[in-house]
């Protein structure tokens, strides 16, 4: 069975990529992401191998990415305060994890909100990705059966070392400024009650 930040994390991608290439691939993007108010507050790091933290990352990683369309643009903690926060509170769960991974998704999405590079909590991550790195310059298991298993953690290494030049600060998809706006504050609303 699939935690419902896995299944959310799809319908993310997918529906994004649909948008892009002007096919719905299910629902709008717009449906997909007015789940956000949701899924928060999510889950609390617990042990290494807790699959619901895990997916919960992945989910956040790909808010990011869909609304910054994939390292475009930069976006504003204003925006996404919840997963920004997130973001910046479970980094070094990755070290914990053991997981270059999901380190380059958290400092690639981490960089996208304008953390820079000199930052502490930044160079601890770049300093575990550099100490993780194979032999031969990837990232991941060298030996794994699946090629995704072996592609994906590089991918997403190289991308958390980069440095970016953003276009701009604003959303994959502007209309939903006010929307994003709408359910920060009321997020912070909640939790302040």
């Amino acid at each position: 069975m699939m935690s419902r930040y896995a299944v959310w994390q799809d319908a993310l991608i997918w529906s994004y990529m649909g948008e892009r290439y002007g096919v719905r691939l299910g629902t709008a993007y717009r449906n997909a992401i007015q789940w956000l108010p949701t899924m928060r507050p999510y889950p609390k790091f617990s042990e290494p191998d807790d699959p619901d933290f895990h997916a919960a990352v992945y989910a956040v990683t790909h808010v990011v990415y869909t609304l910054n369309s994939y390292s475009s643009y930069q976006l504003s903690p204003r925006w996404l305060w919840a997963e920004y926060s997130f973001l910046k509170r479970n980094l070094t769960k990755a070290i914990v994890m053991e997981d270059p991974e999901t380190m380059g998704e958290f400092l690639d999405a981490l960089k996208s909100f304008g953390i820079a590079e000199d930052r502490s909590l930044i160079r601890k991550g770049i300093e575990y990705l550099l100490a993780k790195q194979n032999p031969d310059g990837s990232w991941g298991d060298i030996e794994a059966e699946d090629i995704y298993q072996r592609y994906h953690p590089t991918w997403t290494a190289v991308d958390g070392l980069r440095e970016y030049s953003w276009r701009s600060k604003r959303l994959s998809f502007p209309k939903l400024g006010p929307l994003l706006t709408n359910m920060a504050r009321q997020s912070r609303t909640k939790i302040e009650t």
